[in-house]
């Protein structure tokens, strides 16, 4: 005997949840949908000599290397997201 699963109701699209918050508050302002623009994952295979330069300046300018690299990147005109030249770095909690 197998259990029978109640069928899940579908996720209305961005669309029909915007037309539902207007129609529920219509006084307060739109609201904002989050960007598609979503973190990936680049792996650079460079020589020891290189990310040991890397690591150089970017302890030398107190960033990541993170940031030294997209920042060369945004400075030779390559269009780079703001989120990504900032430290994003977890902190620990003390």
């Amino acid at each position: 005997m197998t259990k029978a699963l109640k069928p899940r109701a579908g996720r209305p699209s961005p669309d029909d949840a915007l037309a539902v918050a207007r129609a529920a508050a219509p006084e307060r302002p739109p609201a904002v949908v989050a960007s598609e623009d979503k973190s990936v994952t680049l792996n650079l295979r460079l020589r020891g000599s290189t990310v040991a330069a890397i690591t150089a300046a970017a302890q030398t300018q107190g960033h990541t290397i993170k940031q030294v690299v997209t920042g060369a990147l945004a400075a030779s005109g390559i269009a780079v997201a703001p989120e990504d030249l900032e430290d994003r770095t977890p902190r620990r909690r003390m």
